[in-house]
């Protein structure tokens, strides 16, 4: 600091004299000898310049060397609180654990009843031990205020010492943090139209009447935002939690459990219930990567906790668009990180792995995957998934018409009961003489990807071709399509074998669930033990052979 104030004064009181190759000379008086006359020119052009590099020079060392703007404005905050207490937290960036070396991890988080809040809460609760062993202490900030606070630490699993709260969201004013697309309410929209449009919302018409407009404005921003309307990545991160994300783990335990009214999902992702109606989803069976609907998932869960306890969440909806914010400072307050938030569900800069940014801090697995769930990518078999998988489930609903349709075709074509057992020695023989068999139809996608499966698992099998598609049979292929019902309880193709077995088709199972399908088998890992199993058999026999 006494170098950096030297140096400062020696540019401000420096004397209007030069030196160059030793002669002294003083501009004012006498000008510069003849030989330096030149020089002097320069020299009398450069200096501004020089004078003002090492000036900026000064000033970027002495922003280095002091704690950052977002810090001194958290630590010098007046409306943080202690939710424990009640007490005003006072400079809370202060000192630490262990004094003032370890790092400060500052999340400010929007209202603490919020998407946003809760699920980034998931994480660094998840993180928080690797956090303190790697010499980083955490303080999170939320708007709302002690019953909140409480709220949220009993549903988040969060720490209450980690925690303050801002009634006002003051904070995150200071922060200048992002609060929507600024819209107003015009003056000429009459008060009723704002009564009308809140009673459709959380927490209903402010009793007090001149928070009506500045609660409805709040609201109109907060909506806005939802439908991605000054929000980058909102909409973005929404879809994402509907349509899946192969390059995020998974999110949704196998045991949680999630209510809303008659909807009930879990435990895991794939029993769901809607009052009466039970059924699995198509994508239960596999793993290792954010499957669709997912995260979607964890977000009604946060939902429901939040709709069914507002008034123990939300203190003041004035600030329901409010942002959040991440920061990283060293000991020294000064800023190795910061992100901020221009949206809803956008609380991070890499949203499939949010703590990414800590990856040099608590290791890179701990930042990409802090909650430790299956995360592979979904492995290296992707075959027998996207649209055409919840597409075969439906197909299982018209089951009991393909049926009678099958037997109608067969006889409509003078199939003759020579026809059917013929057919029936046909199934036997192939399906006992080889190890995979697959009956399929050549313009049929689900053959077609029932084949590429097999394919991927470097599986070997023989491919029996019915016919073009079902309804371009001919007699014989129809009563031999006719006869697979009667041997399977199964009327669509594919349909597979294993070692003379029925293990179902593409999709679907067998009829006493015994065996859940090809692409089933492969999501379990039975298909590729099944293969393996060959391939040493295989190797075995032609080693008894050669010997």
């Amino acid at each position: 600091a006494g170098t950096l104030s030297a140096m400062r004064s020696s540019f401000r009181s420096a004397p209007s004299s030069s030196t160059t190759e030793g002669i002294r000379y003083d501009v004012a008086r006498t000008g510069p000898p003849d030989g330096a006359r030149g020089r002097r020119g320069r020299m009398r052009k450069l200096a501004p310049l020089l004078a003002s590099a090492a000036l900026a020079a000064l000033r970027r060392a002495e922003a280095l060397s002091a704690p950052s703007r977002a810090y001194a404005t958290i630590n010098g905050s007046t409306t943080l609180v202690d939710p424990r207490t009640g007490e005003p937290a006072r400079n809370p960036l202060d000192g630490g654990a262990d004094g003032g070396d370890r790092k400060r991890l500052v999340v400010v988080l929007p209202q603490l009843g919020e998407f946003d809040s809760a699920e980034y809460a998931e994480f660094l609760v998840a993180a928080r031990d690797g956090l303190d062993d790697a010499g980083i202490d955490l303080r999170v900030v939320g708007i709302g205020n002690g019953e909140a606070a409480a709220n949220f630490c009993r549903f988040t699993g969060m720490r209450a010492d980690d925690l303050l709260v801002d009634e006002t969201g003051e904070l995150h004013r200071r922060l200048e943090l992002h609060s929507g697309p600024g819209l107003e309410i015009s003056d000429d929209v009459p008060d009723g139209v704002i009564e009308f449009f809140l009673r459709q919302l959380p927490g209903g018409v402010p009793g007090d009447p001149s928070r009506l407009r500045p609660v409805g404005t709040a609201w109109l921003n907060y909506m806005a935002m939802c439908a991605g309307i000054g929000a980058p990545g909102t909409l973005r991160e929404i879809i994402r939690g509907y349509l899946g994300d192969t390059s995020a783990p998974e999110r949704f335990r196998d045991g949680d459990v999630v209510e809303a009214g008659p909807v009930t999902i879990g435990p895991g992702v794939g029993p769901t219930k809607v009052g009466p109606v039970v059924y699995d989803q198509w994508f239960s069976d596999e793993r290792g990567y954010q499957r669709p609907v997912e995260l979607a998932t964890v977000r009604l869960r946060n939902m429901v906790e939040v709709l069914t306890n507002w008034e123990g969440y939300v203190s003041d909806p004035t600030a329901i668009p409010l942002r959040g914010a991440t920061y990283l400072f060293d000991g020294e307050g000064r800023e190795l990180y910061s992100y901020k938030s221009r949206g809803v569900l956008t609380y991070s800069e890499t949203m499939p792995r949010p703590l990414t940014f800590l990856s040099e801090y608590i290791g890179e697995e701990a930042a990409r995957n802090p909650l430790g769930l299956p995360d592979d990518g979904g492995g290296d078999l992707v075959r027998g998934r996207g649209v055409l998988k919840p597409a075969g489930k439906l197909m299982g609903l018209l089951s009991v018409p393909f049926r009678l349709e099958t037997r109608l075709q067969a006889a409509v074509l003078g199939a003759t009961e020579s026809d059917y057992d013929e057919a029936r020695r046909d199934i036997e023989e192939t399906t006992a003489g080889n190890g995979v068999v697959v009956y399929t139809y050549r313009l049929s996608p689900f053959s077609s990807e029932a084949l590429a499966v097999l394919d991927e698992a470097g599986a070997d099998y023989e491919n029996v071709e019915v016919g073009l598609e079902w309804f371009l049979l001919g007699r014989e292929r129809s009563a031999l399509r006719a006869q697979l019902l009667e041997v399977t309880g199964q009327s669509s193709l594919p349909q597979v074998f294993i070692d003379g077995e029925h293990v179902g088709g593409l999709f679907t199972g067998t009829p006493d669930g015994r065996y859940p399908g090809l692409a089933g088998l492969k999501e379990s890992g039975k298909l590729m033990e099944l293969v393996e199993g060959k391939r040493s058999t295989s190797s075995a026999t032609e080693s008894l052979v050669s010997n």
